[in-house]
């Protein structure tokens, strides 16, 4: 732990222990500097493996909603913070302040129902996207999974972060699927978001009356900012395949019965034009159960980081894979009977024709096609994308429409090309988005993968210029940068985005009046520190603020 970490960690005191004990039994709360540490180290999506975040002054691990509201009322009456998290995935789910108590959900880990006729099922925080994919598949259904993979809480991505997967051409993404919430506030009073708060059932995030999912997440969600959700219910989707798929082995070892109304298809197109034309043909056909824009280049470093390193020292073989494969598309389609995946596969083949496409049918190769079946199914791959460097991160923009994220795409390959070549990251052959699809392919998402290695002076130093590089442009073309968790790029962009920020601020005063929430990754605002910034970047940021910074009479002109 750094050192400005331990000097300004305090001990809780012995009567703010004592009324956590009473509620959650002395085996589910700890003060063991250990086990705070525990919590303190989130290497994950942190700039730094040296750093740690903030040490809780306590953890405690509630088992229902009621010892939940009981944690953060003692929180509010002993002048303590709370930082809730369900499966943890970053340094968003640790403390940003000192005095926190870390809510550890983990005991709160059971599917309430499944209702099998309105497709619908009742989580609480720690179950995860797995675990409720396994049993909807019991009943012919399935659920959405964010792309970090099926370890993660869909509550989470749902009601208080964000997330979308290559299931988003069939299933939407986290948001969409909310279908109501029992959300804890800030001073332990309990509401129910949606129809479940008039007994009615879990059936509507929106009513009857007004609502509020606009105020409890916003675009991107308040990671614990605005309170505790507790149970969430979440839209299923039809499963037309086996009740259970049978899969040996993990990762690479993995081998998998494929069921036989499934098609995997790798497709590539001569240019974005016909890519981008040929990605609205499908979503009109409304065929694809999975689908994403990935680059080669992504799979050969996920799977085989080796290898890429070769391939990037030889320029045919880096030629290929950066220009020969690069307008790619990867898509599953899933019938519920032979008819039906013949003729979506027959469409897919027609669309491929018209726009000078070709397909490499990857479920027929045997070497391949068990494990890509298992690693696309579930998300299960995102652990091997720490093998290249130890760490990634990503260029993410917002949800926008194909095109635009096209663009974005683009965007971000130059970006990354300049800070390759000067030895700031990892060569990944610099074309490599994750791009995912939904609203029948109209809307999209896109963000751009960089490797990194954090034992490397050098690397470290390059991403604070880089996250203002993405930053300008993502404001150059109208974009909505990351600016959900950073305090940093919030306060930078709040004022050129209707400084919506403020609204923020002023919801956040009024739901938490004793500031018992965390919320650095929510409301907070602090200085960049532009030192390491070139001052030509810095400038044209200045530039940009100007132009498009908001004034009391309204947006820029």
């Amino acid at each position: 732990m750094t050192t400005a970490t331990l000097d300004t960690w305090k001990e809780i005191s012995e009567a703010a222990y004592q009324d956590l004990e009473n509620v959650v039994g002395t085996e589910n709360v700890s003060r063991e500097p250990a086990v705070l540490d525990g919590y303190a180290w989130q290497p994950t999506i942190n700039d730094d493996p040296a750093k740690w975040v903030k040490r809780p002054v306590a953890v405690v691990l509630p088992s229902s909603t009621e010892e939940v509201q009981e944690v953060v009322r003692i929180c509010n009456r002993h002048g303590l913070k709370f930082k809730a998290f369900s499966t943890g995935w970053g340094v968003y789910s640790g403390p940003t302040y000192d005095n926190v108590v870390q809510i550890d959900l983990r005991r709160m880990n059971r599917i309430l129902d499944i209702d099998e006729r309105n497709m619908y099922a009742l989580v609480e925080p720690y179950v995860c996207g797995a675990q409720l994919q396994a049993e909807a598949m019991k009943r012919g259904l399935n659920c959405h999974i964010i792309g970090a993979g099926p370890a993660c809480s869909p509550l989470a991505s749902a009601t208080s972060g964000w997330g979308v997967g290559w299931d988003g051409i069939y299933m939407s993404y986290g948001h969409r699927n909310l279908l109501g919430a029992e959300w804890v506030l800030p001073d332990g009073e309990l509401l129910r978001v949606g129809s479940s708060d008039s007994g009615l059932g879990w059936f509507s995030p929106d009513g009857p009356g007004p609502s509020l999912r606009g105020l409890m997440r916003g675009s991107t969600g308040a990671l614990s900012g605005l309170g505790i959700f507790t149970k969430c219910a979440l839209k299923l989707y039809p499963w037309p395949g086996p009740s259970r798929v049978r899969i040996r082995g993990l990762l690479l070892d993995a081998k998998a019965e494929i069921p036989e109304n499934v098609r995997f298809h790798l497709c590539f197109f001569p240019d974005r034009n016909r890519l981008a034309d040929a990605v609205y043909r499908i979503g009109e056909a409304e065929i694809g159960y999975l689908a994403t824009r990935t680059a080669v280049a992504a799979f050969i470093y996920t799977f085989a980081p080796h290898l890429l390193r070769r391939i990037a020292g030889t320029s045919n073989l880096r030629d290929v894979l950066s220009k020969g494969t690069k307008w790619g598309f990867v898509i599953m389609l899933v019938g519920a009977s032979e008819e039906e995946i013949d003729y979506q596969d027959a469409v897919l083949r027609r669309i491929l024709a018209d726009h000078e496409g070709l397909s490499i049918e990857a479920m027929g190769v045997p070497a391949i096609g068990s494990m890509v079946f298992m690693n696309f199914f579930r998300v299960t791959a995102i652990p091997m994308v720490f093998r290249m460097g130890g760490l990634f991160s990503t260029a993410l923009d917002r949800n926008d429409t194909w095109d635009t994220q096209l663009d974005w795409a683009e965007i971000g390959e130059s970006i990354k090309r300049k800070w390759i070549e000067r030895g700031g990251i990892l060569d990944d052959l610099a074309d490599n988005p994750f791009m995912a699809l939904y609203e029948s392919n109209m809307w999209a998402h896109c963000e751009e993968i960089f490797q990194y290695d954090a034992r490397d002076p050098k690397h470290l130093a390059s991403l604070e210029p880089m996250f203002i590089e993405f930053s300008i442009a993502a404001i150059e073309k109208c974009m909505e940068p990351l600016s959900a968790t950073d305090a940093r790029l919030r306060k930078l962009v709040s004022p050129l985005m209707g400084h919506y920020n403020e609204w923020q601020k002023k919801l956040s005063g009024a739901l938490d009046a004793n500031r018992a929430a965390d919320t650095g990754m929510y409301c907070d605002e602090i200085d960049f520190d532009f030192s390491k910034v070139e001052p030509e970047l810095k400038a044209k940021l200045d530039r940009l603020t100007e132009k498009f910074r908001w004034t009391e009479e309204g947006p820029p002109s």
